[in-house]
C-alpha cells in the first residue's frame, strides 16, 4: 500500500510541475509574440511619422498662394515643393477603406498621394488618423474646411495616429484576444504659411 501511495503522490507532484512548466512556457511565448507585434507596430508608426513630418513641414514651400486646398478631420490636401527642386506638387493624405485582408477589424489603409512622386497605399495597422486645425490665436477651426478664408487662416495642424497590430494577442489569463497599439501625436507649424492674418 505505501508503494501505491508513493506512486500516486509522485504522479500528483509531477503533474503539478508539468502544469507549472507548461504555463510558464505559454506565458513566455505570449510575451514574445506580444513584444514582436508591438515592435512591428512601432516600426510602422515611426516610418509613417517620418514621412508625414517631412511633408507637413514643407506645406506651402515655393507656393505662391492657396497652400492648403482642403482640410477635414481625416483628409488634408496641400501644395508643396517636396524635393526642393522647384516642382510644386499636390499632396493628399487620407484615411482609406477598411482592410479585410487582416484579422484586425479596425484596420484602414493610409493613403498618401503626391502627384509625380511615389504614392503610399499602405496596410500597416492604421486604426485612427485625425487632423485638427488651429488659427493664429490657437483656436480650433471646425472641419471640414473648404472656404478660402478659413483655409488661409490655418496656422497649425495637429496629427494624431493610432496603429494596432495586424494580429491579435491571445491572453491565457483572461481568455481574450487584444491588439497591441501605439500612438503618435504632433502639432506642426508649417514655416511657409504666414503666421499673421
Amino acid at each position: 500500500m505505501p508503494v501505491i501511495l508513493d506512486i500516486v503522490f509522485a504522479f500528483v507532484i509531477g503533474s503539478i510541475l508539468f502544469l507549472i512548466i507548461f504555463t510558464l512556457m505559454g506565458n513566455i511565448n505570449q510575451a514574445h509574440f506580444d513584444k514582436t507585434l508591438t515592435t512591428t507596430a512601432q516600426i510602422n508608426l515611426v516610418t509613417i511619422a517620418q514621412i508625414i513630418e517631412s511633408d507637413f513641414l514643407k506645406i506651402g514651400y515655393h507656393v505662391k498662394d492657396d497652400a492648403i486646398q482642403y482640410a477635414d478631420s481625416s483628409t488634408i490636401r496641400f501644395k508643396a515643393d517636396l524635393k526642393n527642386d522647384g516642382d510644386v506638387v499636390n499632396v493628399k493624405y487620407s484615411l482609406g477603406d477598411p482592410i479585410i485582408e487582416t484579422r484586425n477589424p479596425r484596420d484602414f489603409r493610409l493613403i498618401r498621394e503626391a502627384s509625380g512622386y511615389s504614392s503610399i497605399n499602405a496596410s500597416v495597422g492604421l486604426t485612427s488618423l485625425k487632423f485638427t486645425y488651429f488659427n493664429s490665436s490657437g483656436n480650433v477651426i471646425p472641419s471640414p474646411i473648404t472656404s478660402k478664408n478659413l483655409l488661409d487662416s490655418i496656422k497649425a495642424i495637429r496629427v494624431k495616429i493610432k496603429l494596432e497590430s495586424l494580429e491579435p494577442v491571445y491572453s491565457y489569463i483572461t481568455g481574450d484576444s487584444t491588439y497591441q497599439s501605439v500612438f503618435w501625436e504632433k502639432t506642426f507649424y508649417p514655416r511657409n504659411i504666414p503666421r499673421e492674418n
